[in-house]
């Protein structure tokens, strides 16, 4: 089964009387369980297509049909919110966690927002606490911890949903060699554990490296290798 198919996929944005093309004709297929990387320079449009996809904006041309059956600009507000919600995790490169959370609640939290029993809850957050290193740090705010450490709690806290489809817009931008290394290295061992279908815009080559497929994006085309 398809998790992502786009066709003719176009996005145009006004700015004043001008109007800028973001994405011009897009298209391409992602099966459940690919590990799949976007690649283009800033201004290419891959985080407007992350966006598209990620039920966030809708195109002003062709479909984007998520999960064989949705199609995102035919879903109403309350429908993408569900959509979202439900079946779709984000990773974003400025970690964008509750500061006044500690580790633990962070995690925690969407599983609130879904109304998951408090059972459930401990055992889907801490099984992912342990996934991604974080044991030790539970009680710590974000604040009290490192770049790699905040990002290591937004992969988790996309996960614990058990989400069908993760999306990262550039989710090593923020950190060192390292860290970006070992944030990649949990994303890809929780995509084979888990099955969820991942999909991440970067032009960090380290993280180019470890995909299982590359799309790339030059001025809202996608030329695909």
């Amino acid at each position: 089964m398809e998790t992502v198919k786009v066709e003719n996929v176009k996005k145009t944005y006004q700015l004043g009387k001008t109007f800028v093309p973001a994405l011009n004709g897009v298209n391409f297929n992602i099966k459940n369980g690919e590990f799949t990387c976007i690649v283009g320079p800033s201004g290419s449009g891959k985080t407007t297509l992350l966006n598209i996809i990620g039920c966030l904006d809708t195109p002003t041309e062709g479909t984007a049909i998520l999960f064989g059956k949705h199609d995102v600009s035919k879903l109403n507000d309350k429908e993408a919110t569900k959509l979202r919600r439900g079946k779709i995790g984000f990773i974003f490169q400025t970690f964008n966690l509750i500061p006044v959370l500690n580790v633990y609640e962070n995690i925690e939290f969407p599983l609130i927002i879904q109304g998951i029993s408090k059972e459930e809850r401990e055992k889907r957050v801490n099984e992912l606490i342990d996934e991604v290193g974080l044991r030790e740090f539970v009680k710590h705010k974000p604040e009290e911890l490192s770049g790699g450490q905040r990002q290591r709690i937004a992969v988790a806290r996309a996960l614990v949903t058990k989400p069908e489809l993760v999306l990262a817009d550039e989710p090593t931008a923020n950190l060192d060699s390292e860290n970006g290394a070992n944030i990649m290295r949990i994303m890809r061992e929780l995509n084979e554990k888990h099955n969820a279908t991942f999909i991440f815009s970067t032009h960090d080559q380290r993280v180019i490296d470890m995909a299982k497929r590359i799309i790339k994006i030059e001025d809202g085309r996608i030329k695909e290798n």
